[in-house]
């Protein structure tokens, strides 16, 4: 009798969502992984170490490698991120292995019972103007038996009587798909029999109609625009003449922010805005998002495996970590909510340390002070809410010493500005102090006191998320409710020195941490005040106060003699 053939569940990417880095390279990055340096000068900071890559041979497989540092450019190029994605299947009897060439024989079948449908686009500018026809689009599919590095060319759908953004004759390159040719060897421990395939982004170019020639450069920062007869800075070329190939005739040449009640924000985001009368100059960059699909065939059963991709502008910051993730965002969204006891305490407290170590990394790469001031500005300039003295300042007297008692918590450590001033010595005083306090947090166990001797003010610090719409109330209250945030409520969108602070999310509104985030946090805080209070009890005893006596007597004692004289 034969081999019974394996009875397979499902199919499966690993992993289901990558986010690749537009790069004009020819050499992608190496893999790295996050670490902690655990020198004495690295205070066991972040840092990137080198982990197993692949080079992709000109046969399409895979020869596995470790490299000895990461190098992010060749010369002046940047080295784009290209992930790549193995399939996988579940098996009925629930187990998870990677679908291999060998696994596939043992189903008699082979590659070419695998088939993948790449589509990628970029929506940016239909998302502005609201037609379909200013997206572009690429899309391929490829066999598993076809090893040949694919081009994404993307172009805008239409039909007749529109004008696309992008002509199908001058398309947009969004990066290159390949599969990886499976080979029967094992090395560095790693499977190379795997069914894997690669995405590549673009170069990371920006493409426009052949009126994008030159234009002035806002001297202003973003968020900040100046007057229409007033010419902006220094001109530059707004797109290389090779890439002056859009239809200038589409409503994204045509477009002024705020004109629609649905912009996005930041509703200045593209080229031309915050200039002359802030209409589109027709510009669009070569980013994308989309789907790999695999449809795999075993046993006469058809199979289908989806996993996403996006493209993104390089990570100027690769060894900071953002202390909110998709990773986070994610977990909020399936995962179960923190415990916290004396049996999951050591992990509570670990996970809470890493989200403030990633606080102070967070910190120590963006400029505070003109965070501030472009919050402050955005609240100045709105309605004001109904005057709530529990909350903090929303205006100019925002994380000074005027804003008691949220101000007044690094006061001794580090001092806030009596007023708008900088401090002496002190180019940017806010950033300097977000940064110094944060620091310090990085310890886990000044962290724990900290969080167990300002339990309520920490719980007043934190800016809460918005409540979930299952919980949000049928009518909004007139005034915020302290356990969460409510969008109808409209002092809940305005800006205020609450953790994070004048951080938006994606609609504008100050961000918070998730859910699930700002419930552990908090559950945390209770059990050390909880924890807390019981020694303060224990403390009350005789043998307590004896001991404290004795303590108190010891301090007296020359320290050179306290050695001398034991307990």
């Amino acid at each position: 009798m034969g081999r019974a053939i394996p009875a397979v569940d499902s199919v499966f990417f690993l992993p289901p969502l990558a986010i690749g880095r537009v790069g004009g390279s020819h050499n992608p990055l190496d893999s790295f992984v996050w670490a902690k340096d655990p020198t004495i000068h690295g205070a066991h900071r972040t840092v990137i170490r080198p982990a197993v890559s692949f080079e992709v041979l000109s046969d399409g497989s895979l020869r596995p490698y470790q490299p000895a540092a990461i190098q992010f450019r060749d010369r002046d190029f940047l080295r784009p991120v290209a992930p790549f994605f193995e399939l996988w299947v579940k098996l009925q009897n629930g187990k998870c292995k990677p679908l291999t060439s060998r696994f596939l024989r043992s189903c008699k079948a082979s590659t070419d019972n695998v088939e993948y449908t790449v589509t990628v686009a970029n929506r940016k500018a239909q998302r502005r103007t609201g037609s379909a026809t200013c997206a572009y689009i690429a899309q391929l599919v490829v066999s598993a038996s076809d090893f040949e590095r694919k081009r994404l060319m993307a172009f805008s759908p239409h039909t007749s009587g529109q004008e696309p953004l992008v002509f199908r004759d001058h398309p947009i390159p969004l990066g290159h798909f390949q599969v990886i040719k499976p080979i029967e060897r094992i090395a560095m421990d790693i499977d190379l029999s795997t069914l894997r395939v690669r995405f590549t982004p673009a170069r990371g170019e920006v493409y426009g109609p052949p009126t994008a020639i030159a234009g002035p450069a806002s001297p202003l920062p973003p968020g900040f625009a100046l007057p229409g007869v007033t010419l902006g800075g220094r001109l530059h070329d707004i797109v290389p003449p090779e890439n002056r190939c859009l239809n200038p005739n589409t409503p994204w040449s045509r477009y002024i922010m705020d004109e629609r009640d649905d912009d996005p924000q930041p509703s200045d985001s593209y080229d031309g805005a915050n200039v002359g009368n802030n209409r589109s100059w027709g510009v669009v960059d070569d980013t994308c998002d989309g789907t790999i699909e695999a449809q795999v065939i075993i046993n006469e059963r058809r199979f289908t495996a989806t996993a996403r991709i996006f493209s993104s502008c390089p990570d100027y910051a690769p060894d900071r970590r953002p202390f909110y993730s998709i990773a986070d965002d994610l977990a909020d969204r399936d995962l179960d909510p923190i415990e916290v006891n004396d049996d999951t305490i050591s992990d509570s407290e670990h996970e809470i340390g890493d989200l403030f170590e990633r606080a102070f990394e967070t910190a120590s790469l963006f400029n505070l002070d003109a965070m501030r001031e472009r919050a402050i500005t955005e609240n100045i300039e709105s309605d004001p809410p109904p005057r709530n003295r529990r909350l903090p300042k929303i205006d100019k007297q925002s994380m000074t010493r005027a804003d008691i008692p949220y101000a007044d918590l690094t006061a001794d450590l580090f001092p806030y500005p009596a007023s708008e001033e900088s401090l002496p010595g002190f180019r940017l005083p806010y950033a300097a102090a977000a940064q110094f306090k944060h620091a310090t947090l990085c310890d886990l166990e000044t962290l724990l006191a900290f969080l167990r001797s300002n339990a309520d003010h920490m719980k007043a610090l934190i800016r809460p998320p918005f409540a979930r719409f299952g919980k949000l109330p049928r009518r909004p209250a007139r005034q915020p409710n302290p356990n969460f945030r409510d969008p109808r409520v409209s002092r809940d969108g305005f800006h205020d020195m609450r953790m994070p602070p004048y951080m938006r999310d994606s609609d504008q509104m100050p961000l918070s941490i998730t859910h699930r985030q700002y419930d552990a946090l908090l559950r945390l805080i209770n059990y050390l005040r909880g924890k807390s209070s019981m020694l303060a009890g224990r403390l009350n005893t005789p043998v307590a106060r004896r001991t404290d006596e004795l303590e108190q007597r010891r301090a007296t004692i020359p320290r050179h003699l306290v050695g001398k004289w034991g307990k």
